[in-house]
């Protein structure tokens, strides 16, 4: 290249500066992140026993729309979530009668978008050509979920690739596989149901904050903004010395200088959780305030790209609602959460406790609505503690992640997989908010195909998220599943 010594010196001295301070401090992927504005995490909340359709289901679509009972919760939030209801999983046909009927295969599948293990021969690559003639339910899901291909793109320099959280509500505070998460075929997520144990583990390197610390943040950012400048009045004098490729470089590299300056600093609410403690076998109520807590606060921290909190109690947990948890209390051994979804009459009663087992049950019991509203509110606490946390100018935690709530099958009236609900929330790239799509007809009935499936949301969830292979759009799920079904990749009226 063609320099004077002078400016060669002078430019050299500004890399010397810059250099050291971009490899503390740029991520290693910061100029790979797919979608331009798009999330920097996933969190996702998943329970078993799925919805009540009449009472869950947005009463209108698209835009005009009001919330039912059990969703009523979001209403604060609605013009920051996108509702997907009615939406069958219709990829469970493939594996016949075991899998669209019962329990086995639905949670895995209602964020994998495939089948368990047992459906496949043991090498395979999970293409709908490969299942098995005579299937089995057994065996983890057959490829990875969802948030798990969406994390392994956004991941930085985090410290851990997930932040993974349960709550039982009956039992334990121990750690539980997952039936929803898989980090990939037949690798359930383990999850971490203690929250001093989620402490210890996942905030390890945190310190709480003080005025001091943050005065010190404030100084160094400072300090650092002057050295940037000194760097960006080398830079200016170098280039002038330089040929058109050596300039081109010099300049590629002042821009990346110029993004990690422009990044938001740590959010201040970074701080290690504290007031954890819980009695030996806490209810829903008592656990999942302080596992959203711990939750939302990793993500403030940003420790991880993708945070998982899974209720996995689906037989009795105890809610901390006196009239549902004492109608369950007073059956013990013989009526239990399970049978109360699906309907079945308390003991030494003919009383159906939902609609649709017999002509005279019309309505749902209060007692089972404000189970279902429970895991509901969890969802709407959990969007409020992320929003309490500054990210960005102007932004919060929630406005920078793509959020989902998900359950194994729809009405639970039986173990159908049709008519399932989806919540989506905070960031979700290109797609609309404050929107409501029934994915089956209005004038349709339970049995009445839906127009879009949940393999179709998975990928519109990728979309979102700005998932991409090679410049390309990804594949997940099942492969080869919607073209069998003739069905386009995505759900397009999701986007704006």
């Amino acid at each position: 290249m063609s320099s004077t010594r002078r400016y060669f010196l002078r430019g050299l001295g500004g890399l010397g500066l810059a250099l050291p301070w971009l490899e503390q401090l740029a991520p290693k992927n910061a100029f790979a992140q797919s979608t331009p504005g798009g999330p920097r995490r996933v969190i996702v909340m998943t329970y078993q026993m799925g919805i009540p359709a009449s009472e869950w289901r947005p009463i209108g679509t698209g835009t005009n729309f009001t919330l039912p009972s059990v969703t009523a919760a979001l209403e604060p939030f609605r013009s920051r979530c996108l509702f997907v209801s009615d939406l069958d999983n219709q990829m469970l046909g493939e594996g016949g009668n075991a899998f669209e009927f019962g329990h086995p295969g639905k949670t895995e599948a209602a964020l994998t978008g495939t089948l368990t293990t047992g459906a496949f021969p043991t090498t395979n690559n999970n293409h709908v050509d490969q299942i098995l003639g005579s299937v089995s339910t057994d065996g983890g899901a057959n490829a990875e979920s969802v948030e798990q291909r969406i994390g392994r793109s956004l991941r930085t320099t985090q410290p851990f690739a997930s932040i993974d959280l349960g709550v039982d509500g009956d039992r334990q505070l121990g750690r539980i596989n997952s039936r929803f998460f898989f980090e990939g075929r037949a690798t359930p997520v383990s999850l971490e149901c203690s929250p001093s144990a989620a402490v210890t583990r996942y905030f390890v390197g945190v310190t709480p904050g003080n005025p001091d610390t943050d005065r010190a943040l404030r100084e160094l950012r400072a300090r650092n903004k002057s050295v940037l400048d000194a760097v960006r009045a080398s830079f200016a004098d170098l280039s002038r010395g330089l040929g058109a490729d050596d300039r081109r470089r010099l300049d590629e590299h002042a821009a990346r200088i110029r993004q990690i300056e422009l990044q938001p600093p740590p959010p201040a609410a970074c701080t290690t959780p504290d007031n954890l403690g819980l009695p030996a076998s806490p209810r829903l109520d008592q656990a999942s305030p302080t596992q959203i807590r711990i939750l939302a606060q990793a993500m403030a921290c940003d420790l991880a790209p993708v945070g998982r909190l899974e209720f996995g109690n689906q037989q009795n947990p105890r809610f901390g609602i006196p009239d549902l948890d004492n109608t369950l209390d007073t059956h013990r051994g013989s009526y239990d959460w399970h049978a109360m979804v699906h309907g079945d009459p308390l003991p030494g009663t003919s009383t159906f406790l939902r609609p649709g087992r017999d002509d005279g049950s019309t309505t749902f019991d209060v007692r089972l609505l404000a189970g279902y509203r429970f895991f509901v509110e969890q969802f709407a606490a959990l969007l409020a503690e992320l929003d309490r946390y500054p990210e960005g100018e102007g932004t919060t935690v929630l406005d920078n992640s793509l959020l989902i709530l998900a359950t194994d099958f729809g009405d639970g009236g039986g173990h159908f997989h049709g008519k399932m609900g989806y919540v989506l929330a905070g960031n979700l790239g290109a797609a609309r908010r404050g929107y409501h799509l029934r994915a089956t007809p209005a004038n349709g009935n339970f049995y009445t195909t839906s127009n879009f499936n949940v393999n179709q949301l998975l990928h519109s969830i990728l979309d979102m998220a700005g998932v991409t292979e090679n410049g390309q759009a990804v594949e997940f799920g099942l492969r080869g599943f919607l073209s069998k079904v003739r069905r386009p990749r995505r759900i397009d009226e999701l986007f704006a």
